[in-house]
This record gives structure tokens, C-alpha cells and sequence, in this order.
């Protein structure tokens, strides 16, 4: 939970282990793991390298009433060379569109 009086915590999780401990305790958390998880369930800003292949460098600035804004270099993929960051190497099809399946069942 964000004390105004003592700061934004920001943790950096190299190591998966400690990534539950992360998000109870930070505000805002960083990981370069792919990770399933979009969110941390304390509320804690999360940033994954999931998260950062989609929306490139991301800017985090408090404003005046002391609330975290956060801006993307990317806020949409619709330009041609960009397209490669929505594509889900595990499933081979670009995010958003149904799986493709072969003959033989796979």
C-alpha cells in the first residue's frame, strides 16, 4: 500500500521467487519475465517484459495529486513494422486472432 509520506516504492525482480513479496510491497514492480500475471493483486503497478514488447518504453510521472500516470511509446500496433510485437511465439498467430490448428489434431 503507497505511503504519500514516504515516497513511490519501485522494485526490480530478476529472480520469480520473490515476485508475490514484490508486488505486496512495492508500488510499482518490474520484472524482464514474460509472466502470465497482467496485474498484481495488491494494486501494484506491474511492468513485464510482456507488458514492454507490446507497449515499448514506458514513462512513469506522479501528478499533482500524487497518482502515478503512465505513458507508452506505443499505444497501438497498427503500423506495418510493428505488427511483430503482438505475435505470440508459443501459439504462432498474432494476438487477437483464434489459434491455427493442423490436420493432425495439433
Amino acid at each position: 500500500m503507497h505511503c504519500p509520506a514516504c515516497g513511490y516504492i519501485v522494485t526490480i525482480v530478476e529472480n520469480l521467487a520473490y515476485f508475490g513479496t514484490a508486488c505486496d510491497t512495492a508500488d510499482i514492480v518490474v520484472t524482464p519475465a514474460r509472466l502470465r500475471a497482467t496485474a498484481c493483486r495488491s494494486g501494484a503497478l506491474l511492468f513485464t517484459g510482456e507488458t514492454l514488447r507490446h507497449s515499448g518504453a514506458a514513462e512513469i510521472r506522479i501528478d499533482d495529486q500524487g497518482v502515478p500516470v503512465v505513458t507508452t511509446a506505443y499505444t497501438t500496433l497498427d503500423r506495418p513494422w510493428m505488427r511483430h510485437r503482438a505475435y505470440n511465439w508459443r501459439s504462432g498467430t498474432f494476438d487477437g486472432e483464434p489459434p491455427v490448428f493442423n490436420d493432425n489434431g495439433e
